[in-house]
């Protein structure tokens, strides 16, 4: 329906442009005039077909549509009919649909303007401005029945007059040139859309941003080049005069940036980067006007020294090269402070590393660090974008992904790889080293802070497991032998009490007393045996392997019986040993083990190794394996398991010990 309507309006507006053109009433202004409409309708016409559904693309196109296709379809004709046959009664109501056309379109622009990029409303003062927005549309009704006389302007049905308001109403009359000046001032509402957009610049995305700086670049532009002009030839500050045929061409060509700017916006193409093209402008524009200056002031001081001391063209040639080389090192600052004006202070690569550090303690979840990552990067670096992702599917983005990528960088912490950096081309240049040192150490700072969230994640889990397996253990076992025993005591008292308690049962009892003892004792050992308090950890180790049921070979260091650790370490070693072989008894099938204890440069050295079948610790999962990392790693321990089919396995730790 929309596009069917935009061939139609499309389709008169062009035929009417021909009947001007042939008829010799369009002038070299008037033509490139002729091309603001197609330009919008061609840029919403792009946008509906390459964005479906997207709302800038629609009121684009309606934009172009209403103003100022509709307008100018009704105008034209009611100019040369006036021209030919003066004032007619109908032609108020071409005047009136213009008028409120143009209106129309007005609002479109203004909603277009505040919905930027995305085209979707996000708070209540954008959506009660845009409400209010739409009064605007009666101001050409309420002018014409304040006015005897249809009140036109220069830029709208100029040199028609003389036509009568049948909406006249006399009690009006009073408001009538108030009424016709709102009306003309209508478009101060398009100042409300551009402060609401500058708001809602401040409050989005970096991407957001970069769209959005599109467009204000593009009004920029035109208010440099359309308006400012016809503002002083107004003031007659500069010639030619105003309304001059090539002010108007140059008007004219600069509101098509408009448009433009608006499609190159939503559609967001990784071969162009609005930053560069900012700062290109601004930089080579302030140089351009400096140079000229420099210029300017060096021929008119070599002029008059040339007049009093006889210098030729070719020194001044000369002098004005060597201001150039001379003002290199001016170019350059001047770079660095359009930078800081049009982009912000952008930090150095220190900066980000310790900005990034922050945030990392700050961070709650390893999610949270990913989007600020990959914007640290993209706007240090100024690449076109940059994805993290991470193994349990986590992933962010700063960038639109196009192109091939130029750099990927693991994120791994220790022998434990937990994701992957993959960066974009730089939008000027290529990466340098220290920029890819820089990439590389922001991902150690990720990967390092994804893993010990991770492993204090498991240690939680892993001692709310044990917790649980006490206490089912203590509920499952001595707690219902206490409470049989406790009854059992209940009937010997009865019994007792009628002369009747036997010795056996106090035996009994006694036995059972000493059962639910030892395996009281027993799960005791499991947590942390007291002989490991008591005697060190190779003792605790010797204690654990007299029980088992295969050969066991213990290889220790000298002088460790008599030395002491930590309780963490210690305790931490004892799992070590103790879950090895646990491993070894259940999936090994083997028939000989051998333990090492070692301690040397600061460091126990623990090891677990058998006969048995073996595996491939790349297809295995993790299962027990995984509490022993955790436990050691906590510690700032590695682990390292040795594996083949066939050729048993070797299970082999290292822990830092302080102190002695």
């Amino acid at each position: 329906m929309l596009l069917s309507l935009v061939v139609f309006v499309s389709a008169v507006y062009l035929a009417l442009f021909a009947w001007d053109l042939t008829a010799g009433q369009v002038e070299v202004a008037g033509v490139i005039y002729a091309l603001v409409a197609p330009s919008i309708v061609v840029g919403g016409v792009f946008l509906v077909f390459k964005r479906p559904g997207h709302p800038i693309g629609e009121l684009l196109l309606l934009c172009g549509i209403a103003f100022p296709m509709v307008a100018s379809i009704v105008e034209a004709p009611t100019i040369h009919i006036f021209q030919e046959s003066g004032a007619q009664e109908w032609m108020w109501a071409s005047i009136w649909l213009s008028q409120t056309s143009t209106m129309v379109a007005l609002v479109l622009a203004a909603t277009l303007v505040v919905l930027l990029p995305d085209g979707r409303p996000r708070h209540a003062r954008e959506r009660g401005f845009l409400r209010a927005a739409w009064i605007v549309i009666v101001l050409p009704t309420l002018a014409m029945v304040s006015n005897e006389l249809i009140v036109t302007s220069v830029s709208s049905f100029h040199g028609v007059t003389g036509i009568a308001s049948p909406l006249f109403m006399e009690a009006l009359q009073p408001y009538g040139p108030m009424l016709a000046t709102v009306n003309t001032l209508g478009f101060a509402i398009f100042l409300g859309a551009i402060g609401l957009l500058f708001v809602r610049y401040h409050a989005t995305s970096t991407r957001e941003r970069k769209q959005i700086r599109w467009v204000l670049f593009g009004g920029f532009v035109v208010i440099l080049v359309g308006v400012v002009p016809s503002i002083l030839a107004g003031l007659g500050v500069i010639s030619p005069p105003q309304n001059s045929p090539a002010q108007t061409v140059l008007s004219t060509l600069s509101v098509i940036l408009l448009p433009a700017s608006v499609v190159v916006a939503v559609m967001e193409p990784h071969w162009i980067d609005v930053d560069i093209v900012i700062r290109r402008s601004v930089v080579y524009g302030a140089l351009s006007l400096v140079i000229l200056v420099v210029y300017v002031a060096v021929a008119a001081s070599v002029g008059a020294a040339g007049a009093r001391l006889g210098l030729n063209l070719e020194v001044a040639v000369v002098l004005t090269v060597v201001i150039a080389i001379l003002f290199q090192p001016a170019r350059r600052r001047l770079q660095a402070v359009a930078d800081r004006w049009v982009f912000g202070a952008r930090p150095t690569k220190y900066e980000a590393v310790t900005d990034f550090g922050v945030t990392i303690e700050q961070a709650t979840e390893p999610s949270e660090l990913l989007p600020r990552l990959v914007e640290t990067i993209k706007g240090t670096i100024r690449l076109t974008w940059v994805t993290v992702s991470l193994d349990d599917g986590s992933r962010a983005m700063a960038g639109s992904v196009i192109g091939e990528p130029v750099l990927r960088v693991p994120l791994g912490a220790g022998d434990e790889q937990v994701g992957e950096i993959v960066c974009g081309p730089k939008a000027e240049g290529r990466l340098r080293d220290d920029e890819i040192q820089l990439v590389r150490t922001l991902a150690g700072q990720l990967a390092l802070a994804v893993r010990n969230a991770r492993l204090a994640g498991r240690i939680v889990n892993a001692a709310e497991s044990e917790r649980r397996r006490i206490e089912r253990n203590i509920h499952d076992g001595a707690q219902q032998e206490l409470v049989a025993l406790v009854a059992r005591l209940a009937m010997a008292r009865s019994a007792a009490a009628q002369g009747g308690l036997s010795p056996d049962v106090i035996d009994d009892m006694r036995l059972e007393a000493q059962q639910i003892l030892s395996e009281l004792r027993e799960l005791a050992q499991g947590i942390h045996p007291s002989v490991l308090s008591d005697g060190g950890i190779l003792e605790a180790v010797e204690d654990r392997c007299a029980r088992l049921p295969l050969e066991v070979t213990l290889e220790t260091s000298e002088g460790l019986r008599a030395r002491r650790f930590g309780d963490n370490i210690e305790g931490a070693a004892y799992f070590f040993v103790t879950e090895s072989l646990a491993n070894v008894l259940k999936h090994a099938d083997a028939t000989r083990t051998t333990i090492s204890l070692t301690y040397e440069d600061g460091r126990l050295q623990l090891g677990v190794a058998d006969d048995g079948r073996g595996f491939d610790p790349d297809a295995a999962s993790e299962g027990g394996l995984a509490g022993l990392r955790d436990r050691i790693r906590a510690l700032g321990g590695t682990v390292i398991v040795a594996s083949a089919p066939g050729h048993g396995t070797r299970v082999s730790a290292s822990l830092p010990v302080n102190g002695p």
